[in-house]
């Protein structure tokens, strides 16, 4: 019997994520459509202030109320996806703990809804400081390309044999004595490697660790194969433990620097 009740709540779980998901995408897409709007209103209304100072006073009413929508439906927008996200997360991470607790019979997860709730926040937090870390990183790259852009345009005089050469390139390590081949390089072979694991895990390629965490929990149970009976279910799910597996913080933080 808990075993019948572990895999309805697994599905219920799952049907719950689709639908958070479903509001997650429909409502960042309305969000981008009405930033899209705001900024074309925006350089129509600073045109015509320009020209025509009294423009405001003559506006039509259903022109304002769009006006006051395109500001609020973006500010109220993001946050109600971020809210939709810290519920997706808390219940169905809770409700999938329960059910896997139900079907195995060993305990798994925390106790509360609010122990959840604790782990997303101090999730949230760490990537914060990774995106800080990285936006250092990233200034301090592209300061020391400058430099070194700079650096080459200059000649130095070695007086160990009296001739000129040209400043080295100034990488993490400090200065070299000629031009850093590897700067800017890209691994292609990482590129493609990682978008395929987020193919297999159904994410798209700037998601963040949040989203890969859920969509992997979901396939995995969904093709576990002592609940998936289908002949390619253990291949699939070997593949959905790979991907994951492959999708570390490091890598995760490492393609954003490389290719966003």
């Amino acid at each position: 019997m808990k075993i019948i009740f572990g895999k309805i709540l697994h599905a219920f779980a799952t049907g719950l994520s689709y639908i958070i998901n479903f509001l997650i995408n429909l409502i960042s897409l309305i969000v981008t459509i009405f930033e899209g709007i705001k900024q074309i209103l925006f350089l129509i209304g600073c045109s015509f202030v320009f020209v025509f100072p009294i423009f405001f006073f003559a506006l039509p009413n259903e022109l304002i109320v769009l006006i006051f929508l395109t500001v609020a439906i973006p500010f109220l927008g993001t946050r109600f996806v971020s809210l939709l996200r810290y519920a997706s997360y808390t219940l169905t991470e809770w409700m999938y703990d329960r059910a896997d607790s139900l079907i195995t019979g060993k305990k798994k997860g925390y106790d509360n809804l609010s122990d959840y709730s604790n782990r997303y926040k101090e999730e949230q937090e760490r990537q914060r400081r990774r995106r800080e870390e990285a936006e250092r990183q990233r200034q301090q790259d592209e300061f020391n390309k400058r430099f070194e852009d700079f650096a080459r345009g200059f000649r130095f005089y070695d007086f160990s044999d009296g001739s000129y050469g040209d400043f080295g390139s100034f990488g993490q390590g400090g200065y070299s004595t000629g031009e850093n081949k590897a700067y800017g390089q890209r691994n292609i072979g990482f590129k493609e490697e990682y978008e395929k694991a987020c193919d297999t895990l159904e994410v798209s390629y700037d998601a963040d660790e949040y989203q890969i965490k859920l969509n992997y929990r979901k396939l995995a149970k969904m093709y576990h194969p002592d609940i998936n009976k289908s002949p390619d279910a253990t291949e699939k799910f070997q593949k959905i433990n790979e991907a994951y597996e492959f999708l570390s913080k490091e890598n995760i933080n490492k393609y954003k620097q490389m290719y966003k």
